[in-house]
């Protein structure tokens, strides 16, 4: 860890990001009592927003299709976006496309690959959506995280908690294909995953992908992929609101705002592979 620290230094060196610097340094001479870096304190702000809504609502959601799933008070993923959880607005095209293909298909399970704290895995069978669900998580630390969630909301016998989503082991799920949703969010590695022969072994299922910044010959080379056998129809991250809610009404413009946020770097993107 100080090792990669040290480099990250130098980076900004070589950068020559002087203020960077000195702004780092600040904080960790004073052990963060003293913060400047404007990316730093707003989501500090962020979390505190969202501590507040959840410890308001005692981690239950209120909106959407998870509405009444508790919230686990140790996250292991995200701990900003609680709050936004909470009012079912976290990824609301991805929520409300789930439950528009669950309208079509009825699948009976969700595949969820990269399941973090198990926000989809245990929300996803909470209300009955899905009878079950199973989830991949390369993480000890969120297969615990998920374990933990599912028990707080009493579906541990729903859900099945696997580790790394491995090409072998999602062919040995393949003559589920016919009854399941998949929905993956492995931080880039969805490039390396989606071969040919995996995507031969998915079909006919529906699969969601959050799509992580590469090179374009490495997004176009998926997509044609995908493509043989499957329409992309690709989903871009929209504008919220909290106005039609009144638990909010006395927040000002900026609080607002920070709750919507879900602290991305760019306008998320997800392609939904339709099957031919």
């Amino acid at each position: 860890m100080i090792i990669n620290y040290i480099k990250l230094i130098y980076k900004k060196l070589i950068e020559r990001k002087i203020s960077w610097i000195l702004l780092e340094m600040i904080s960790k001479l004073t052990f963060g009592s003293i913060e400047l870096r404007a990316d730093i304190v707003v989501e500090k702000k962020r979390r505190e927003l969202s501590k507040k809504i959840s410890t308001k609502f005692k981690y239950k959601v209120q909106h959407g299709p998870f509405k009444n799933m508790i919230l686990s008070k140790k996250q292991y993923w995200g701990v900003g976006d609680n709050g936004k959880k909470i009012f079912g607005l976290y990824e609301k095209e991805i929520q409300d496309l789930i439950v528009e293909i669950q309208e079509k298909k009825q699948c009976k399970t969700l595949i969820d690959i990269g399941g973090a704290d198990g926000f989809y895995a245990v929300g996803s069978v909470v209300n009955n959506l899905f009878k079950e669900c199973i989830v991949f998580e390369t993480s000890k630390k969120g297969r615990e995280s998920i374990s933990n969630n599912a028990k707080l909301n009493n579906v541990q016998n729903k859900i099945s908690i696997e580790g790394i989503a491995t090409e072998n082991a999602l062919l040995e799920l393949s003559n589920e294909m016919n009854q399941s949703l998949i929905l993956c969010d492995i931080e880039g590695e969805e490039f390396e995953l989606f071969s040919n022969k995996l995507l031969k072994k998915l079909y006919p299922a529906n699969i969601i992908i959050e799509i992580h910044k590469r090179s374009k010959k490495e997004e176009q080379d998926l997509e044609n992929r995908i493509s043989k056998l499957f329409t992309v129809k690709k989903i871009i991250q929209n504008p919220k609101s909290l106005n039609i809610y009144d638990e909010v009404k006395n927040f000002n413009d900026n609080n607002r705002s920070l709750l919507l946020s879900e602290g991305r770097s760019y306008v998320q993107e997800w392609w939904h592979a339709i099957p031919k």
